[in-house]
């Protein structure tokens, strides 16, 4: 029978961070582009699918702008596994990704059968035996940034799904990773919640965040989101994006404090807890890992009528 393994994401209400110094070392990596993508294109009533090597692209665009995302889904799928995998993109998917741009929440709502969702994207991935059997993202084209925020941050959840083969990750590193995928606009909204967060509160400890499997209380989902992708900006600054990958991978088969020693040379989460107290006792100056993992041209994508 099938493993069962699902990302769904909520981006309407809860804020995470994405960044502003940049990584020479990803960046090099990332401009490594595919060549031209061949492309199909077939209509039925009013949607146009558009397919490619690894996405079968369902929306109601106009035509220009449905083939534009079809080509953007390639370009990110290649940064994404560049910069998280540390290597190029291999055969396209089998099967392909199938991307759906819902023109409204209640389209979208009735589609994942999910009455009074508010959430902007969601992802679900099925895999037997390790091998990936689905991939399917769903996305409001109402949502203002639907195209350069809530579309990559469910891409990354597709790649790491690959990168982790159907084995669900620890909740806020999976959710922090996907975060650094957003718009600099979302970027500056979700430092800001993180900043509010820290000053205000209620606040986790890092024992709280890293073992937490679940989302927690209304009254702590900002601080964890917030929290997760500061986390993970905060790690990924002191190496590369894939050897934080390798360190979350390690850090479910022989636990947080082994990885930490091994990767960060941390001596635990009492040390990782030290070191991010420091840190974010100077908010002014707190800045953020920025990768190249934008996709410019996607922004220019329209919202369905």
């Amino acid at each position: 029978m099938a493993e069962q393994f699902r990302r769904v994401c909520w981006l309407s209400l809860f804020g995470l961070v994405a960044i502003q110094s940049a990584l020479a070392e990803s960046e090099v990596a990332a401009t490594q582009e595919p060549a031209a993508v061949s492309l199909t294109v077939k209509r039925s009533g009013a949607w146009i699918l558009v397919e490619s090597p690894s996405f079968r692209c369902w929306s109601q665009l106009p035509e220009s702008d449905a083939r534009l995302l079809a080509e953007s889904c390639e370009t990110w799928r290649n940064r994404l596994r560049t910069t998280w995998i540390s290597e190029p993109a291999p055969e396209a998917w089998v099967p392909k990704c199938e991307v759906l741009v819902h023109p409204d929440r209640t389209a979208y709502n009735q589609a994942l059968r999910r009455p009074g969702d508010v959430s902007v994207g969601s992802t679900i991935m099925n895999f037997d035996q390790g091998r990936t059997v689905q991939r399917r993202i769903d996305v409001r084209a109402d949502a203002s940034d639907w195209s350069n925020a809530a579309l990559p941050h469910e891409l990354t959840h597709v790649v790491l799904g690959e990168r982790f083969g159907g084995h669900a990750l620890p909740r806020w590193a999976d959710e922090g990773i996907a975060m650094l995928s957003e718009s600099a606009d979302k970027s500056q909204e979700r430092l800001e919640n993180l900043r509010s967060v820290l000053a205000q509160g209620p606040t986790l400890s890092m024992v709280d965040l890293t073992q937490m499997n679940r989302l927690p209380q209304p009254q702590f989902r900002d601080a964890f989101y917030s929290q997760s992708v500061g986390l993970t900006s905060f790690l990924v600054r002191k190496s590369t994006p894939a050897k934080f990958a390798d360190f979350v991978a390690d850090s479910v088969v022989e636990g947080m404090d082994n990885a930490l020693l091994q990767h960060y040379s941390l001596n635990g989460v009492g040390t990782l807890q030290r070191e991010w107290n420091e840190w974010v006792r100077q908010p002014a100056a707190m800045s953020f890992v920025s990768l190249p993992i934008q996709v410019g041209k996607a922004s220019t994508v329209a919202v369905a009528p």
